[in-house]
């Protein structure tokens, strides 16, 4: 059984040991809860694709819009023109030709416009069918990170008063170490990547998996002095 002075101060290094090592994963888990409620990655692709496809189709159906107008514009150009040529009142031959020629070159050009206006409408609608399933899949991801979102956030309330619990307990067993102690612990962490103690699992330091000598075991477990693992330098404790 341990005595003296440092019993104490093994018991209460031991406890904030625990405290600290459940602190950490808890604040870990809360930094990583954080960053999860801000936005889901995936909705966000999603988003950006739907509103990607309503663009090129708000072009796509401008672009047709506009040719359906130029043809019907280009289409009455050409009946003025064909009532022009047959009024009787153009005589000159070279007039009677031009426009010939420039009613030959509107029918062209609209019939052209006329293959464009079809392709563009084909292509709204391919896109207003890509819309509409796009809009579809994005719907269901915002359902499911709303759920998800509600699940985080009840997540993090309870990590959150864990947090507090810790934070409390580990003020109370702060209390009990003397200075030095406490000092000689907040070290160790700082240097040993935020683990002080290392509990000893049989003849095995539990930080490092070195093997301790039999003396340091026995000094460990039945002295009240505090000694290091030959290894990593960590305080060596034991429930014991």
């Amino acid at each position: 059984m341990l005595m003296g002075k440092n019993v104490k101060a093994k018991v209460a290094l031991l406890r904030m040991h625990e405290i600290d090592s459940m602190y950490d994963k808890i604040r870990r888990r809360l930094l990583s809860l954080q960053r999860a409620v801000e936005g889901s990655e995936e909705l966000d692709a999603a988003r950006a694709q739907v509103d990607a496809i309503v663009q090129e189709l708000r072009s796509a159906q401008s672009e047709q819009q506009d040719m359906e107008l130029e043809s019907r514009s280009l289409t009455e150009r050409i009946r003025e023109s064909e009532r022009n040529l047959m009024s009787g009142e153009v005589h000159n031959p070279k007039e009677l030709e031009a426009l010939q020629a420039s009613i030959e070159a509107m029918k062209s050009q609209r019939t052209e416009l006329e293959d464009r206006s079809v392709e563009r409408l084909v292509m709204v609608d391919r896109l207003q069918g890509s819309q509409k399933a796009e809009q579809a899949a994005f719907e269901e991801l915002e359902q499911s990170w709303s759920k998800r979102k509600t699940a985080l956030g009840t997540e993090m309330a309870q990590r959150k008063k864990e947090y507090v619990y810790l934070k409390k307990a580990r003020q109370q067993v702060a209390e009990m170490l003397s200075t030095d102690t406490l000092e000689l612990y907040e070290h160790l962490r700082r240097r040993k990547n935020g683990v002080a103690v290392a509990q000893l699992d049989e003849e095995v330091c539990g930080a490092c998996h070195t093997q301790v000598a039999i003396g340091i075991l026995n000094t460990v477990r039945y002295s009240d002095e505090l000694l290091y693992c030959p290894s990593c330098g960590r305080i060596l404790l034991t429930e014991e």
